[in-house]
C-alpha cells in the first residue's frame, strides 16, 4: 500500500473540501438550505454518503463556510478587474462588468448567494453581510470615494451611495436566468449610476 506525505494528504483533503464546497452549491441552489440534503452533497462530489461530516460538522456550518468562500471569490474577481483602473468611473464600470460576469460564470454560487440575501434565515443573511463588507468598502472607498477625491463625483456620502450601488447591482443579478444571462448588460447601469454620481 502506497504511504503519502503529509502535504499529499493534505492536497486531498483541501480537493475534496472543495468539491464538497461546489456540490454544496449546487444542492443548496436547486433545494434552497431548508430541503437540501446532505447525503445528496456527499453523492453529487462523488464521495459516499456522509462524508460531508468528515469535514463539516453541520449542514449548517456548511453553509456559513461556503458563504465565506463565495465572497472572497466574488471579491477577488471583481478587485482585480477594478484595481486595474486609476480613474473612479473606470472602476465603477469595471465593478459592473466584473459583478455581472461572476454572477454569470458562478451561476450556483450566484443563485445561493441571492437566496440568502433574500431569503429568510437571518443568521445567514447576517453572514452575508459580514462576508460582503470588504466589497462593499471596496466600493465605498476605492471607487465612490476615490471619485469624490479625483473631482469626478459630487461630494456625497461614501457609505450609504455605496449600499445603493451594491442594492443596484444585487438587484439586477438576482435576475439572471438559468443559463446565466442576465436582462441588462453592465454598460448601461454602469452608465446610469455614473451619470447620478457626476457633478
Amino acid at each position: 500500500m502506497p504511504r503519502y506525505s503529509e502535504e499529499e494528504r493534505e492536497q486531498v483533503r483541501s480537493e475534496t473540501r472543495q468539491r464538497l464546497l461546489k456540490a454544496a452549491a449546487v444542492e443548496f441552489a436547486r433545494h434552497g438550505y431548508s430541503k437540501a440534503n446532505i447525503d445528496d452533497i456527499s453523492k453529487t462530489a462523488g464521495f459516499a454518503k456522509g462524508t460531508v461530516y468528515n469535514y463539516f460538522p453541520s449542514k449548517r456550518e456548511l453553509m456559513l463556510v461556503l458563504i465565506e468562500e463565495m465572497a472572497q471569490v466574488h471579491l477577488e474577481i471583481i478587485a482585480e478587474h477594478v484595481y486595474q483602473e486609476q480613474a473612479a468611473e473606470r472602476r465603477l464600470e469595471k465593478f459592473f462588468e466584473a459583478g455581472f460576469s461572476y454572477v454569470s460564470a458562478y451561476l450556483t454560487q450566484g443563485m445561493v448567494m441571492i437566496n440568502n440575501l433574500y431569503g429568510p434565515h437571518i443568521e445567514f443573511k447576517q453572514a452575508m453581510y459580514t462576508a460582503y463588507q470588504p466589497m462593499f468598502e471596496l466600493v465605498s472607498r476605492d471607487i465612490i470615494g476615490l471619485g469624490i477625491k479625483q473631482g469626478i463625483f459630487r461630494k456625497i456620502e461614501p457609505v450609504s451611495t455605496a449600499g445603493l450601488v451594491m442594492n443596484i447591482y444585487l438587484g439586477i443579478a438576482s435576475q439572471v436566468n438559468e443559463d446565466g444571462k442576465l436582462w441588462i448588460e453592465y454598460g448601461p447601469v454602469s452608465d446610469f449610476v455614473s451619470h447620478a454620481l457626476h457633478k
